[in-house]
């Protein structure tokens, strides 16, 4: 009942903005993001495609979506659908929801690397593993796919302060509103197992531009940044990040193409 109700908060969007861009590697990145706002839930969607080319025998595709709920300002639910293929060839793709509950958010999982494996398992979802079908609605169908229980992924609510932001949703929506003094941003990372929650740090690097700081065990030794820039009328005009892993790193940027309400 819980994830049915996130699906049907995903009312017709109050403001539809594009954002494109490049990253190292060769990379390509669009991103499209979707603002609600429906009986004082406001839902955030994004969705991302990456495609990159780390070498000239291998070539990646990301694709990652995120819809978080939000009442005034706390987080209320998260759901994400990440999609990985190496050379034409799906590596990963798994799908999460996490709902707001007393004790935290709790989180389930759908998931596999093969069709085959998919179809066994979630017959009844089955149809949403196709790639070319990101981007469309599947919460509606999310539990019919009888989704596996996770507690080994849930955000205990001491973990959870009332400024909780997810990646995607600070990225590109909380960013613009983001405090001139410098400020600390409770970060949840959906779906990691482990050091899901950290903190970013965040100052005012010039007018109208904020720089983040991002430092996790997860993330590696070396700390991740972006920055946002952000127009007089609250709207993110440009976001640039560097990214360091314990599987690399990358940088990149992308500038706001078009927005628009609806």
């Amino acid at each position: 009942m819980a994830i049915a109700s996130i699906a049907a908060s995903t009312a017709p969007a109050a403001e539809v903005c594009h954002y494109a861009g490049l990253t190292s590697y060769s990379g390509h990145v669009a991103v499209r993001t979707e603002v609600s706002e429906a009986r004082g839930l406001t839902t955030v969607a994004v969705t991302a495609r990456l495609d990159a080319e780390p070498s000239w025998l291998w070539s990646i595709q990301y694709l990652a979506e995120e819809i978080s709920t939000w009442r005034a300002g706390e987080l209320q639910s998260v759901a994400v659908n990440n999609r990985y293929s190496a050379n034409g060839q799906v590596r990963r793709q798994q799908w999460d929801v996490f709902v707001r509950g007393p004790d935290g958010l709790l989180a389930s999982r759908v998931q596999s690397k093969s069709l085959s494996e998919f179809r066994r398992r979630h017959p009844a979802f089955a149809g949403h593993w196709e790639p070319g079908r990101f981007g469309e609605p599947w919460l509606p169908d999310y539990p019919a796919a009888q989704p596996e229980r996770r507690p080994d992924l849930d955000l205990a609510r001491p973990a959870m302060p009332p400024q909780t932001r997810t990646p995607y949703a600070l990225a590109f929506y909380w960013s613009r509103w983001l405090p001139a003094a410098a400020a600390t941003v409770p970060v949840f990372m959906p779906g990691w197992k482990r050091d899901a929650r950290f903190d970013a740090q965040v100052a005012l690097a010039a007018p109208r531009r904020w720089r983040l700081v991002l430092q996790s065990p997860a993330l590696g030794a070396a700390p991740s940044s972006a920055e946002a820039t952000v127009s007089a009328d609250h709207h993110l005009l440009r976001l640039s990040f560097d990214v360091h892993a314990a599987a690399g790193a990358g940088q990149g940027w992308l500038d706001q193409t078009d927005c628009r309400t609806q």
